[in-house]
């Protein structure tokens, strides 16, 4: 099962807000939830992989804590940004499994306006395939044994640049704007009423997703 696509973007919105004015225990209760909805749609691999993520993060950061001369304590910060920003990210996660056009159905639905629409849509879309695009350009690096991830390489960082990071600045570029003519092909900019094949319509388990929710609306007051 998948929720409605509007009520993940109300708690994509939700998660990110809360997420600036509360301390990491309650963000850490708000990333259960989170994940909790990842297990509710049926997304196992996403949920064990951010659980592992999110569990990684958490114990690192607790461990400094606890020794605060620690060598790792620079990295303290980064940490502690990371676990604010993983509540947004597991939701944006689960909202990009949903097809194209049932996003662009269910948020045009919302009277959001075309420009952020656009915007928000190629910005789902793209950070995975970029993903994918980097893994590309690494495995072909490797073959060459210039990879970034051989040590070996790091001491030569003007031959790492050109050959890993040049192509995927390029890929970069390449990837924004067809993604964007892709939207501008579906008919995200047109000024008329959209159609579609998809029945946008709550179901049970959407009610569900409205507790979940509310949940997250409470955690700041707990």
């Amino acid at each position: 099962m998948k929720f409605d696509a509007r009520i993940q973007f109300f708690m994509l919105l939700l998660c990110s807000i809360i997420a600036l004015f509360i301390t990491v225990e309650s963000t850490i209760l708000l990333i259960l939830l989170a994940l909790i909805t990842l297990l509710l749609q049926g997304l196992y691999t996403h949920f064990f992989t951010w659980l592992f993520m999110g569990g990684l993060i958490g114990i690192f950061y607790y461990l400094i804590q606890l020794n605060p001369q620690s060598i790792f304590n620079v990295f303290s910060f980064l940490l502690f940004i990371s676990i604010k920003l993983l509540p947004t990210l597991i939701i944006a996660s689960s909202l990009s499994t949903i097809p194209v056009g049932k996003l662009l159905a269910s948020l045009q639905k919302l009277a959001i306006p075309n420009s952020i629409l656009l915007t928000f849509t190629v910005a789902l879309r793209f950070f995975p395939i970029l993903r994918m695009e980097s893994k590309i350009i690494n495995e072909h690096a490797k073959i060459r044994g210039i990879s970034y991830m051989q040590i070996k390489n790091w001491i030569k960082p003007k031959q790492l640049f050109e050959y890993t990071i040049v192509p995927l600045l390029m890929r970069t570029i390449k990837l924004a704007d067809d993604l964007s003519a892709a939207a501008t092909t579906r008919g995200i900019d047109a000024p008329t009423k959209k159609s579609s094949v998809y029945a946008i319509q709550f179901g049970y388990y959407d009610y569900l997703a409205i507790l979940l929710l509310l949940c997250m609306v409470l955690i700041p007051f707990i």
